[in-house]
């Protein structure tokens, strides 16, 4: 099945940017680890290192917060204070939960949610190499490469311009038709797409079959980064990220 490969940098542009129909790819993704993980409790390391993550994170969302307070954007600061707030005593009270080895590069998966008492996997992604593993009582394993949601779930970094699939975005068919994806910030701030920095963005020539549309959406992070979300893992393996 045809699959997106890694992204591309051109030129960089300050305020605004919009890249030209993209290059495709017969790529096909790498292949998936027949490999399951147990959970297990952290190491002190694994803690610490949760704890200090917690810590930076209230930090920098504090600094962020005086900032925008200052600048005058009030509310903006606010919900600042209390996403960064939230999201750092979270990591830092899971500080203690099980933990799992990604199956496919082996880095640590933490902060992971509780696992369906049906015994559904729960999509969870490595932080390192972007994959999708799936989390079940006690182990988890590779997340199913088949797996197509009802809107665009999972995500990918982004440079400024994507290698798109020879194929349908949702099931890999003869595309017929290319559309465009893109974001404007939804604040001052501006985005962050690969190493620049831009008010909007735009990608063109993503393809599409007769039979799907917006399977793929443009999003941006708590950081104002731009990502990609998918609605197939089918062509949606993940990109690897800028640096």
């Amino acid at each position: 099945m045809p699959a997106p490969t890694d992204t591309l940098a051109p030129a960089q542009a300050r305020t605004a940017a919009s890249a030209p129909a993209p290059a495709m790819s017969d790529a096909v993704a790498a292949p998936v680890p027949n490999r399951s993980n147990p959970l297990r409790k952290p190491t002190g390391a694994e803690t610490m290192h949760q704890i200090m993550l917690g810590l930076g994170g209230i930090v920098v969302g504090g600094a962020l917060g005086a900032l925008f307070y200052y600048l005058g954007l009030h509310l903006l600061a606010i919900a600042d204070w209390v996403v960064a707030g939230g999201g750092s005593l979270v990591i830092m009270l899971g500080s203690r939960d099980e933990v799992s080895a990604c199956p496919f590069c082996g880095a640590t998966l933490d902060i992971l949610p509780k696992p369906d008492p049906s015994g559904k996997p729960l999509a969870v992604q490595c932080k390192k190499c972007w994959e999708y593993s799936g989390l079940r009582k006690g182990f988890v394993s590779p997340y199913d490469s088949n797996a197509v949601e009802d809107r665009p779930t999972f995500l990918s970094p982004l440079e400024q311009t994507v290698v798109w699939p020879r194929g349908c975005v949702q099931c890999g068919q003869i595309p017929t038709r290319f559309e465009e994806v893109g974001t404007i910030s939804p604040n001052k701030a501006l985005l962050t797409v690969g190493v620049v920095r831009v008010s909007s963005f735009k990608l063109a020539g993503v393809p599409y079959c007769e039979a799907h549309k917006k399977a793929v959406e443009m999003t941006t992070g708590i950081d104002n980064r731009v990502y990609l979300k998918w609605r197939s893992r089918l062509v949606s393996p993940a990109l690897v990220p800028a640096g």
